[in-house]
């Protein structure tokens, strides 16, 4: 559990009132076991308080009562009062171990574990593991016995261990009101950004390694090697069709290469990885391919490899990480020949990478969370007014999104700042989601989604249940994006972000599907994970 000289003045104080909070304290001060150090970017249980807080509402609505009286029963938990379609995050790092019920677990170590019910959408998946402010869904709607809350709301449980051997058992969560901490969802600093970002696994690999401390020039070339050697599959076995997925199971005793960088034989990164206790399809995942990736590079993992590590951050160009990177460590047959032609292919690769994710990547270099985080919602709520009456003269600019037109759009016609199109254009090419999305017109945009590939198009929606966060609503002469429920900083609830040419800029609003100019049309992206709900 590390060298912290807290545990011994808090091992004495044994009082079951104090239990949860004496555990997760120790989950500060140690880490969780047999998880992955957490990036640096991301806040972790090592900073502030013992678990973030699991929505936006930072008020407990209905705290927990070991027994009611007067007919009352009692609530093993906490209650938050907020709307349907709220986000849901996970309060702390951990593994997903049951979805039933209309409840998500999630289990943080060997004796705790958090519970989340009452979902109207469930974006995590059993085996996936989280991060510390990680959105896992939107709430819903449920009914308790009182005093338990009944309609909209989220209902919040601790389970811990309290004998060796025991049963889990639920405990206040909040026994001090000093439990919760850190802001979760959207911030406007680099931390808080998920580190596995991006529209492809190119764009993923590329930020994941920037945020880990690599140059974008190192990442380029890792990348750059890894479109090679298995065009960035996890579940790619050696001559394979790209798009084929071979599962751990199947590839284990098979003597190829397997994996994003076709580690060989296939079971000398399963093999550790199983008897470490990660489940298979954790090991078949491009997180922990990374992740094990990166241990190595660090000198860790049974299968160390940090000589490749130290000479990788050695290269100050992308052709020479290329280069480092093919030579000591993917080791390929004639590597030891620095004309050998596969280092052209590798760092002309390289060099594309470089390119195409330099500009946008998150953690490094100071880049803002919204660039290149694959996350519609996310970004678009980077750049609007959380408020709506952001007029049209003056106009009281955010700018950070007046640098992100500049950045991500480059129009330079009349009032570009509060042209629709240019705000969702902007939110779709700094997301990194659409890099190639119509910079300007809602006509030209309009006939780009439809003949693009890329979107589903729906002629006719009328409700709200029928959409997704990240949904783009266009119709000749307007667009705008649904987000989903949010807070404004009005404490009213929104669920959209649009501007008006010569209107208002980028702010806070509500969906609608018809106005003077008709019955809008609905564009959705079609590749996962592009908007906020997965």
């Amino acid at each position: 559990m590390g060298d912290s000289k807290a545990l011994p003045i808090l091992g004495g104080v044994l009082l079951v009132l104090f239990l949860p909070l004496l555990i997760v304290l120790a989950l500060i001060l140690g880490g969780l076991a047999g998880m992955a150090s957490a990036d640096a970017c991301v806040p972790t249980q090592s900073e502030g308080k013992a678990f973030a807080w699991p929505t936006d509402r930072h008020e407990i609505d209905v705290r927990w009562s070991e027994s009611g009286g007067r007919g009352r029963s009692a609530h093993r938990g906490i209650d938050f009062d907020v709307d349907e379609g709220s986000k849901v995050y996970a309060a702390e790092d951990g593994r997903v171990v049951s979805i039933a019920g209309n409840q998500v677990r999630i289990r943080h170590d060997e004796g705790v574990e958090t519970r989340y019910k009452y979902f109207k959408d469930i974006s995590v998946r059993v085996d996936q593991e989280v991060e510390r402010g990680d959105q896992i869904g939107t709430s819903g709607s449920g009914s308790e016995a009182s005093p338990g809350l009944s309609g909209d709301h989220l209902h919040f449980e601790l389970w811990v261990q309290k004998d060796e051997g025991g049963d889990l058992e639920a405990v206040d969560p909040d026994p001090d009101n000093d439990t919760f901490g850190e802001d979760t969802g959207e911030t406007e600093s680099g931390c808080g950004c998920s580190t596995l970002v991006g529209s492809n696994n190119q764009q993923k690999a590329f930020n994941y390694f920037t945020s880990n401390g690599y140059s974008k020039e190192q990442a380029a070339g890792i990348v750059g090697n890894m479109i090679h050697e298995s065009g960035v599959e996890p579940g790619r076995l050696q001559n394979t069709p790209p798009g084929q997925v071979t599962n751990p199971a199947d590839a284990i005793d098979s003597p190829l290469g397997w994996g994003i960088v076709q580690w060989t034989p296939a079971g000398k990164m399963i093999r550790p990885s199983r008897e470490a206790g990660v489940d298979d399809a954790v090991i078949g995942s491009l997180e922990y391919q990374l992740e094990f990736l990166k241990k190595q590079l660090a000198g860790e993992t049974a299968i160390p490899e940090a000589h490749a590590g130290d000479m990788l951050e050695q290269a100050d160009s992308a052709e020479d990480a290329a280069v480092a990177f093919g030579r000591y460590y993917e080791r390929f047959a004639g590597s030891e020949d620095l004309s050998n032609p596969r280092y052209t292919q590798r760092k002309t690769a390289a060099r594309e990478v470089l390119s195409t994710f330099g500009g946008a990547a998150p953690g490094e270099g100071g880049a803002s969370c919204g660039a290149g985080n694959g996350d519609i919602v996310r970004t678009a709520l980077q750049l609007a007014w959380d408020t709506p009456g952001h007029g049209h003269s003056p106009k009281p600019i955010n700018p950070t999104y007046e640098q992100a037109v500049r950045d991500y759009n480059g129009s330079s016609g009349e009032d570009v700042l509060t042209d629709c199109g240019v705000f969702v254009a902007t939110v779709m090419r700094m997301s990194g989601v659409d890099p190639e999305y119509a910079v300007r017109g809602t006509g030209v945009q309009m006939d780009y989604l439809r003949s693009s590939g890329r979107y589903d198009i729906y002629e006719n929606l009328n409700n709200e249940g029928q959409l997704r966060p990240g949904d783009i609503f266009i119709i000749d002469g307007h667009t705008y994006l649904y987000t989903g429920n949010y807070e404004g900083g009005d404490g009213r609830t929104y669920n959209a972000a649009s501007a008006s040419l010569y209107g208002h800029v980028p702010e806070a609003s509500h969906v609608y599907f018809s106005d003077s100019r008709g019955h809008y049309t609905v564009a959705r992206l079609k590749q996962s994970g592009a908007s906020s709900d997965g």
